[in-house]
């Protein structure tokens, strides 16, 4: 449904999404878990919709860890091709909002291949709008997760890492952060201006970033960040490093860091990692503590390498 650029966002219905997967890349196969949608018309919501799905695939053991979702609670749940039309209603005649929403359309639109439908079809080429490009030109690059930017506004998460409580969450970030420059009033046109231009549902660019944003920050500011992470006993173990680059290696995406509490270069499997934090945000275990201050200090990250590196075995 095409809509004026003139026309206010309270006449524009807005479908905010969220979806939580089992694993950080679609490409390499790993699938939606749980779908949250809110809807809104007229600056309100009118209408939610929250749904495990059955992914009938492993679920990493990081993702596990930071959302509860476990095996047992998807399994015998509905397929995502069996809640695609519900998902669809609510999601037809809208722009689609997310917080770093390039990540959950990725999802959507390979699910929906899966499916037999095509994702940008079916929303009629929608406009999208992200809450974390909004908020990068609003704070800069940086600290811009959700669970970060939400109490920055002034809005409290109920739950983090679940679906529709995200997807609420975002849906009150985003009015929170257009509510300087008119809110509900501000024209369409005006509302993709704060975001630095238009946004297709399809990724412009196959360079461009689908990863969580968390990783993707980290990545790209090669800083110190707190990192909690399953050793293999399943045990969650946080450690300071250093991101460097990722690399996919066996079907599998890991992550190439300096690692801090062995004052070496060390391999990580992104699916082990349950979340990262900048060091501003949070302060090191006693153990990385005490690596730090009797470990000489590392040198600089290198730039990222084109050819196989051969560092230890992951962790």
């Amino acid at each position: 449904m095409p809509f004026s650029l003139l026309q206010p966002l309270r006449e524009i219905p807005v479908a905010c999404v969220d979806v939580e997967t089992t694993g950080a890349s679609a490409d390499l196969g790993d699938k939606i878990i749980e779908v949250g949608i809110v809807r809104y018309e007229g600056g309100r919501a009118v209408a939610e919709y929250s749904q495990l799905i059955d992914p009938q695939r492993h679920i990493n053991g990081g993702v596990i860890a930071l959302t509860g979702i476990t095996p047992a609670m998807v399994a015998g749940q509905p397929r995502f091709c069996d809640q695609l039309p519900r998902m669809l209603e609510l999601m037809k005649g809208a722009v689609v909002l997310g917080h770093n929403v390039r990540f959950d359309l990725s999802f959507l639109s390979r699910e929906c291949r899966r499916s037999g439908t095509d994702f940008c079809q079916a929303l009629e080429n929608a406009h999208v709008f992200d809450t974390v490009r909004i908020a990068r030109r609003r704070f800069g690059r940086g600290g811009n997760g959700l669970q970060r930017l939400a109490p920055r506004l002034g809005v409290v998460p109920t739950v983090a890492h679940r679906a529709l409580p995200d997807a609420v969450t975002t849906a009150q970030v985003f009015e929170k952060l257009l509510e300087p420059v008119g809110g509900w009033g501000l024209s369409l046109c005006d509302a993709i201006r704060e975001q630095g231009g238009p946004m297709p549902l399809a990724a412009a660019s196959p360079r461009e970033s689908l990863l969580p944003l968390e990783l993707e920050e980290a990545l790209e500011q090669k800083s110190a960040v707190m990192m909690e992470y399953l050793d293999a006993n399943e045990q969650k173990t946080s450690r300071v490093i250093e991101p460097l680059h990722i690399q996919r290696r066996s079907g599998e995406l890991v992550l190439i860091a300096h690692c801090q509490l062995r004052n070496d270069r060390r391999t990580f499997k992104v699916e082990r990692i349950v979340q990262l934090t900048r060091m501003t945000d949070a302060a090191p275990p006693a153990d990385a503590t005490a690596a730090l201050s009797a470990a000489p200090a590392p040198a600089p990250p290198a730039e990222p390498m084109l050819f196989p590196i051969e560092p230890a075995a992951a962790e």
